[in-house]
C-alpha cells in the first residue's frame, strides 16, 4: 500500500518486498507488517543486505545464519552480538540466497518449523507481541530487538500499511 508518509527509499523497500512479505505472512499466519518489519530492521530498509565476496547481494533480509544443518550457499562476515550484555563483534556464516523471495521461503521454513518460534507464531497476528516472542526465543541477542521492530511498526508512515483484512495491530 503507498503511503505519502514513508520516505521514497523505505517505500521502494516495502513495495519491492510486500508480495514476499504477504506470501510468508500467510504461510506462517504472521501480520505481513511484523514480517516487513524484521526485514527492515534486519537490512536496514534493504541497504545494509549482507554483501557476497563478489558485491552481490545474499538476499538475507532476515539475518539468519547458516548453522550445521544449512546446506545452502554462506557467507561469513563480521557481525554484531551481545554477550553477556556488551556488544561483541564476531565473524559468522550467514545464508544466502538467489533471491528475495528465496529470502522470505527460508525465513518461512526457519520459523515455522522450529519449536523454540511456536509461541511467537501464536502471537503472530499482533506484531508486536510477535516481535517480542521472537526476542524471547532468542531469535537474536540484541537486547532490544523487539522494542527496535516496534519502533519500526509505528515509525512514520509504517504504521499506515494495511494487513489485507488481517485487521491485525501492533
Amino acid at each position: 500500500k503507498k503511503n505519502s508518509d514513508l520516505p521514497v527509499d523505505r517505500q521502494a523497500f516495502v513495495d519491492e518486498l510486500a508480495p514476499a512479505a504477504a506470501s510468508a505472512a500467510g504461510a506462517l499466519g504472521v501480520a505481513p507488517r511484523a514480517i516487513l518489519a524484521q526485514a527492515a530492521l534486519e537490512s536496514g530498509w534493504g541497504k545494509h543486505v549482507i554483501r557476497m565476496p563478489d558485491g552481490s547481494s545474499s538476499h538475507n533480509y532476515f539475518g539468519i545464519k547458516a548453522g550445521k544443518g544449512w546446506s545452502g550457499q554462506t557467507v561469513k562476515v563480521p557481525t554484531t552480538e551481545y554477550i553477556g550484555g556488551r556488544a561483541v563483534t564476531v565473524n559468522a556464516s550467514f545464508r544466502a540466497y538467489p533471491d528475495a523471495k528465496s529470502a522470505f521461503h527460508d525465513y518461512v521454513d526457519f520459523i515455522g518449523n522450529n519449536p523454540r518460534y511456536q509461541k511467537a507464531l501464536e502471537h503472530g497476528a499482533n506484531a508486536g507481541q510477535y516481535a517480542r516472542q521472537l526476542e524471547a526465543a532468542g531469535y537474536a541477542t540484541d537486547p532490544n530487538y523487539a522494542n527496535k521492530i516496534m519502533a519500526i511498526l509505528s515509525g512514520d508512515g509504517f504504521d499506515g500499511l494495511a494487513d489485507e483484512g488481517a485487521g491485525v495491530s501492533n
